[in-house]
């Protein structure tokens, strides 16, 4: 037989011109009463070869082949010119064994076979599943369709052939590689078997045994109605009963424990020192509070007249200590004869304490940079020494016109001691206190705890422990891939002090970092507990969901609420039997979840008119030239979608594994820490500008990966909506649900990455992500950006930077090989732009204030234009992270991080536009690789990991 029968000259087109079959134009004139088995076998090779289709082979509509039969006495053979298929058979058995002949050539009868990534049906929501034809446990670039489908001889008709070859067709368009035959194939995996019975049914019979029985004239219409059925995903039906039992089952999370507290305040405590020393005469007093300036400033005026016998009352801030006294006091002395600014600092040497050495340099930023925005002193030209052998916290000293150098103050900060709640280490914030001097002497002095500190010891000492007992009596997995509880509402109304500076995005906020404290150091008290108990940490306690509230002048309390987690054994859904009316449509669905049985009606899923978020929303309202799918909801009943990029082909039906095969293909996450705002604008303006790309390759993104992050972000955002908010990180109950990816559970928005990965085994992974905008602190854990993390995030290191992974052992090589042409690109694409030149102002904010220091602890792994991290104590190396499960196939698994939680505007806009940047700049390296994929007999097949 003429091989351009299976060629774009023969059966199949090229509707798109991206030089991919996507498309069959195929006649088959088949008579009534005609009924060759082996037609089914033809029209699976039909389905195998392309990767789009539609059903029209038994409809006549200028198709560029025709296939005919002409019965005869004399011979069986094939003929093939001018677009005609001419089948001349002596009788039916002959004219299968022709078919079959035309259909397989040279290839031999296959048998199943242990080890290779097959199509399995273990419930009949999965015969049409999200992937395809079936469902795969791992996700892989290849497939492989090994089906037998069988008739009872009484019951084949022509319209029932005719279903079957459609069956057949669509289930080989999934696959790369067939086990052929696809009749009469008792070796098959999976059997699809058509049998006579008085209902109409579809039955699975035990796993990848599936039976469709009816009656010879229900059959057909039956048959007509599942094949073109589609998956809930995508609007369809398949499914859909599972997903609604699903959302049916969630319950609402019950009040555990309510607690509230108050106390009197610092302000209070503070004036009752005063009126109880004796040592007022003539003194001179200064004074540490959590106030705001003009609060602090009402204070000295007020309690200078109650004690006129005080020579003086200065009224300093308790947070941030040395950067508010320079600003407050001391920026006056900062005339045109200064110069240059050196801050002399003592180095925190205390080996017990979280505090870095450099604490005190921390706790000054981003002073340089407010000197140059309120004098004409550069901020380069403020430096700071570390001094080991210094007593006092602070000296400040200018250099001068002349070459003199005078100093301009000196400061010693108040501290208290806290232990840490992993009770091995201690930590010594920054404190209010009440200091008398008496002819330059200090008499006096009282530590006097702020209000956070007082509110912050009694959640130790009294929620955190009676929230441990709560949950004492925990199920296997809970902590680790559940909760311990659903989630902690942390309400709290304190006097503090709320202000922006003019600064980059940096601004004052001691509340910020309570809550900061709150949300993390919570986190580490489980671990701990976990490490306690299990010798292994909890790092999925539940929701620690903070919201403070600024009330000056008012008493400090707060309100604690803690729902509990229902720890309800899920059972796996298993739809067992389908129901169909005299017409055909589909009508019931019979399923066993555990022991119970359900029956639901079948309709079809509900596409979500609006999305959670603006941008997505707005995309989606206007763009129809890309296909939306929903793979799953989220815990809190989101449904998810993924947005698929492929050169339109008009069909209806699609491959997207084969697609992957025949071109490349990149998958993007955008959105998974909903606090890091860029990526989901970024992702969708992305798309916008990548049409011209599809010719070579395919693009799937997730524009919004965690709605229930989100959904809190936006609560958390109403009172304060520059913070960096990292509660609303996770998901609904606080768990980074990226480690629970391929797993049972409960938290499904963790699924779709991984039906991403079954569906398309994309080329390249890239995760979009983001860093603090401003300065993140945490008084109660050190004053750095939280102990858990090897490397110190407290302020940006960069607009933009990259993390690139690679596997430890299999393909090693060639990742990093990769890795560094990605590197290479990213750099080039940003090379010249506005965001190499904010990347390299960070760069230089970074080293001042860490790197120069510590650099284990800041550490910088530079690139032209940008960072990028290769090392381990920066990348992640959990095992589901997509090139360490998969380095057979994954070429590269790269991290964006931007400078944005939370921004808006203007700082928003580069942060798109960076994100923006370094995506395009992967997406035109994958357009440029080359790629070829080969054919073994009945197996499609790619060299993977490709070579960038």
């Amino acid at each position: 037989m003429d091989k351009t029968l299976w060629s774009e000259d023969g059966i199949f087109v090229d509707k798109n011109g991206d030089g991919v079959l996507d498309g069959v134009s195929l006649f088959i004139d088949l008579p009534e009463g005609l009924l060759p088995i082996g037609l089914i076998d033809f029209c699976a090779r039909v389905g195998f070869e392309t990767t789009a289709l539609s059903f029209s082979f038994f409809e006549k509509n200028n198709q560029q082949v025709t296939m005919q039969f002409v019965q005869s006495s004399n011979e069986t053979a094939a003929t093939y010119t001018d677009g005609k298929l001419i089948l001349t058979y002596r009788n039916e058995g002959e004219l299968t064994q022709l078919l079959r002949s035309i259909t397989f050539g040279d290839v031999k009868k296959t048998t199943a076979e242990a080890n290779r990534f097959y199509s399995e049906v273990k419930s009949l929501s999965e015969i049409w599943s999200f992937s395809g034809f079936g469902t795969q446990i791992e996700a892989s670039p290849t497939r492989i369709l090994s089906l037998n489908i069988t008739v009872e001889d009484a019951m084949l008709t022509t319209a029932l052939l005719k279903e079957l070859c459609y069956f057949a067709a669509r289930s080989a368009l999934y696959c790369t590689e067939i086990d052929f035959p696809v009749t009469q194939n008792n070796d098959a995996k999976i059997s699809f078997a058509i049998v006579q019975a008085e209902q109409t049914e579809l039955t699975l019979q035990r796993e990848n045994a599936i039976c469709l029985a009816g009656t010879k004239d229900n059959l057909p219409a039956a048959l007509h109605s599942f094949v073109r059925s589609t998956h809930w995903s995508e609007g369809g039906t398949i499914g859909n009963w599972e997903q609604q039992q699903l959302l049916a089952s969630k319950n609402e999370a019950e009040l555990l424990f309510e607690q509230t507290w108050t106390d009197d305040s610092e302000v209070d405590r503070v004036f009752d020192c005063l009126q109880a020393s004796s040592n007022l005469d003539d003194a001179i007093i200064e004074i540490y509070l959590s106030e705001p300036v003009n609060r602090r400033k009402e204070l000295s005026a007020e309690w200078q007249k109650v004690f006129p016998q005080v020579q003086s009352i200065v009224v300093r801030s308790a947070f941030k200590t040395g950067f508010h006294w320079i600003k407050e006091e001391l920026l006056h002395d900062l005339h045109e004869d200064v110069e240059k600014v050196v801050i002399s600092v003592k180095e925190d040497v205390n080996e017990h304490a979280l505090e870095l050495p450099i604490r005190w340099i921390q706790e000054m930023y981003p002073i340089d940079r407010y000197i140059e925005e309120m004098t004409t002193i550069h901020s380069e030209d403020v430096t700071f020494i570390l001094e080991g052998n210094q007593e006092p916290t602070y000296e400040v000293f200018g250099e001068l016109r002349n070459g003199k150098k005078k100093r301009i103050g000196v400061l010693n900060v108040p501290v208290s001691r806290m232990p840490y709640v992993d009770e091995r280490h201690a930590v010594y914030p920054s404190t209010s206190a009440v200091q008398i001097f008496q002819n330059g002497t200090l008499v006096e002095e009282q530590i006097i705890e702020t209000d956070r500190a007082q509110f912050y010891r009694y959640y130790m000492a009294q929620i955190l422990p009676e929230l441990r007992e709560a949950i004492s009596e925990y199920n296997d997995g809970q902590g680790h891939t559940r909760p311990l509880f659903d989630r902690i509402e942390i309400d709290v109304w304190m006097s503090e002090e709320e202000a922006k500076l003019p600064v980059d995005e940096e601004r004052i906020s001691s509340l910020e970092a309570l809550h900061e404290d709150l949300y993390f150091n919570t986190l580490d008290y489980f671990a701990q507990m976990g490490e306690d108990l299990e010798g292994k940490p909890f790092n999925a306690p539940g929701g620690v969901h903070p919201f403070m509230h600024v009330r000056i002048g008012e008493k400090p309390k707060a309100r604690f609420r803690v729902y509990q987690w229902n720890d309800q054994e899920t059972e796996k859904i298993t739809t067992v039997k389908i129901t169909f009316q005299q017409d055909g449509t589909l009508e019931y669905a019979y399923m066993n979840q555990g022991k119970q049985q359900i029956i639901s009606s079948i309709e079809c899923f509900k596409l979500p008119e609006n999305h959670l978020h603006p941008s997505v929303s707005k995309w989606m309202k206007n763009n129809e030239s890309y296909r939306i799918v929903y793979p799953d909801h989220s815990y809190r009943q989101h449904a998810i979608p993924v947005i698929e990029c492929f050169a339109p082909t008009g069909e209806r039906f699609n491959s997207a594994l084969k697609m992957t095969l025949l071109k490349k293909t990149v998958f993007i996450e955008a959105g998974h820490h909903s606090n890091e705002v860029s990526s989901t604008p970024a992702i969708v303006e992305l798309l916008e500008k990548s049409h011209q790309l599809l010719v070579k390759m395919n693009i799937v993104v997730i524009p919004l990966a965690n709605p229930d992050g989100y959904e809190l972000l936006q609560k958390l955002t109403v009172e304060h909506p520059e913070w960096k908010h990292h509660a609303a990180r996770y998901n609904a109950v606080g768990l980074e649900f990226a480690h629970v990816r391929f797993q049972e559970t409960v938290f499904r928005e963790a699924n779709v990455y991984s039906e991403i990965l079954r569906k398309w085994a994309p080329d390249i992974i890239v995760d979009n992500h983001g860093i603090p905008s401003h300065e993140w602190v945490q008084p109660f854990a050190g004053y750095n950006s939280p102990p858990r993390f090897p490397v110190s995030y407290f302020l940006p290191s960069a607009k933009i930077y990259g993390i690139g992974r690679a596997s430890f052992e299999v393909n090693r090589a060639l990742h990093e090989e990769n890795l560094e042409k990605i590197v290479q690109e990213v750099s080039s694409a940003i090379s010249d732009t506005d965001i190499a030149c904010e990347n390299d102002y960070w760069k230089r904010r970074f080293v001042k204030y860490g790197q120069q220091w510590l650099p284990e602890v800041f550490p910088i792994e530079e690139a032209p234009g940008i960072h990028f991290y290769r090392q381990t104590t920066v990348t992640p190396t959990y095992s589901s992270v997509g090139i360490l499960r998969y380095p057979e196939w994954v070429a590269a698994d790269i991290i964006t991080e931007a400078a944005d939680e939370v921004v808006y505007e203007e700082a928003l806009d580069t942060c798109i536009e960076a994100q923006t940047l370094f995506n395009r700049a992967i997406l035109n390296l994958l357009y440029r690789a080359k790629s070829v994929p080969n054919r073994e007999g009945a197996k499609m097949i790619r060299h993977r990991p490709i070579h960038l």
